[in-house]
C-alpha cells in the first residue's frame, strides 16, 4: 500500500527552504524559517523557542495523521519484525532540508546514550544525500586529532565559534554525495545545501553555539536538550581522525545502474537504516523484502504499481510504501531515492 502526504514544513532556528520550493516547482520561491519538510513523519519537532503541538507530524492526503493510521495496523505497515522490534513505532525519519546559512554546530546521541539519558529507544544517527549544492557549499564533520573534552568545554565557555569550527573537518559537497553522521559525531551543515536527510526518528541534539550565524539566541533547553550544561558534553565522541580517515569513514558516492537498486547507505555504515538509489529507464521491478520505505522522486517522471495500486510520479513526489506491498513495478524515465528501515 502507498501513502501520500500533505506538505509538512517545519520551523527551525535557521533560514532556508527556497530550494525545496524550487524542487517542488513552485512559483515565488523564498527562504524562510521553515527550511525543512518532514516526510511520513511520526516525530514532533523539539522547538522550545516556539513550541507548537504536533509540529512535524505528517498528515495523509485524506486528512488523517499518519501516526494514527500506523497505530491501527503496525505489523502490516512496518512489517512484523520491525514492528515487534520497535514496539509498533517507525524507526526512521526522512527530511528534505535546505540551508541558506550555516546551521549551528551540533551533536546527536547514540542509541545507548539516548536510552540512558533521554529515555528514548532511538538515538539520532543520520546521513545526508545531496540533491543540489551551491559552488562553495560545504559541511563540517568530525573532530580532528588532538581534541579533548576539556578543550571543547573551554571553547563553549568562551563561545569561540571560530575555534570550534577549526576543530572540525570541512568538506566541499556536490550533488550525489552521501555523508554519514554517526551518533556522537559533531557536525554542521553549511549554507547552500539541499539534501535528503535520513535518520533515526528523534529530534535529540546538543548544541555548543548559543547564538546562530544569523544572530538568533537559542533557548538554553535547546542547547543542552534537557541534560544540563555539564552532562551535554558527554554526548560527544572525542575520537579525532585525520581528514582522510574521516572521509573514508563517512563519505560514499554511488554509481547508478539502470533498473536495479544501487546501494547508497549499506550495512558497512549502519544497521539502523539503509538508502538505495534507483534509475528507471523503461521498466524496473524491485522488492523491499518485507521492509517499508519513504521514497522521493529526484528527477524525471514515470509510474509505480503495487498490489493493484497505480501512482503517477514526477520530480519531487514523495510517498510511503508499506512493508506488505510485495514487488514494486516502475516504468518511465526517472530517478528515485528509497529510504528504507
Amino acid at each position: 500500500m502507498i501513502f501520500k502526504f500533505k506538505e509538512n514544513r517545519v520551523w527551525r532556528a535557521y533560514t532556508g527552504g527556497k530550494r525545496i520550493d524550487t524542487f517542488h516547482g513552485k512559483d515565488n520561491c523564498v527562504d524562510s524559517r521553515m527550511p525543512e519538510e518532514w516526510l511520513a513523519s511520526t516525530v514532533e519537532a523539539f522547538n522550545p523557542d516556539r513550541p507548537v503541538k504536533g509540529e512535524g507530524l505528517s498528515v495523509c492526503e485524506n486528512g488523517r495523521l499518519f501516526k494514527d493510521i500506523l497505530k491501527e495496523n503496525p505489523r502490516k505497515i512496518l512489517g512484523r519484525e520491525l514492528s515487534d522490534r520497535f514496539g509498533g513505532n517507525m524507526s526512521i525519519l526522512v527530511k528534505l532540508l535546505d540551508s541558506a546559512e550555516r546551521l549551528v554546530i551540533q551533536c546527536h546521541p547514540t542509541v545507548s546514550f539516548a536510552k540512558e539519558h533521554f529515555g528514548s529507544m532511538f538515538g539520532k544517527t543520520e546521513c545526508w544525500y545531496m540533491l543540489d549544492c551551491e559552488a562553495e557549499a560545504c559541511v563540517y564533520l568530525g573532530f580532528k586529532p588532538g581534541i579533548t573534552k576539556e578543550k571543547w568545554q573551554a571553547l563553549f565557555m568562551a563561545q569561540d565559534t571560530a575555534g570550534m569550527l577549526s576543530w572540525l573537518h570541512k568538506f566541499r559537497v556536490k550533488p550525489g554525495d552521501l555523508w554519514f553522521v554517526a551518533g556522537g559525531v559533531p557536525h554542521a551543515i553549511g549554507g547552500g545545501c539541499l539534501m535528503i536527510e535520513l535518520q533515526e526518528p528523534s529530534d535529540l541534539m546538543v548544541i555548543p553555539e548559543r547564538i546562530t550565524p544569523a544572530g538568533i539566541t537559542l533557548a538554553e533547553q535547546k542547547l543542552h536538550g534537557g541534560l544540563g550544561f555539564e552532562k551535554m558534553f558527554d554526548c560527544f565522541d572525542y575520537s579525532g581522525y585525520t581528514e582522510a580517515e574521516t572521509r573514508n569513514r563517512y563519505y560514499r558516492k554511488s554509481a547508478l545502474t539502470d533498473n536495479v537498486f544501487s546501494i547508497v547507505v549499506g550495512k558497512d555504515l549502519t544497521d539502523r537504516f539503509s538508502m538505495k538509489a534507483l534509475r528507471v529507464n523503461g521498466k524496473a521491478k524491485v522488492d523491499l523484502d518485507d521492509r517499508y520505505a519513504v521514497v522521493i522522486v529526484t528527477a524525471g517522471e514515470g509510474m509505480i504499481k503495487t498490489n493493484g495500486e497505480t501512482l503517477n510520479l514526477k520530480k519531487s513526489n514523495n510517498f510511503f510504501v508499506t512493508a506488505n506491498s510485495g514487488s514494486l513495478e516502475l516504468s518511465g524515465n526517472m530517478e528515485l531515492i528509497f529510504c528504507i528501515a
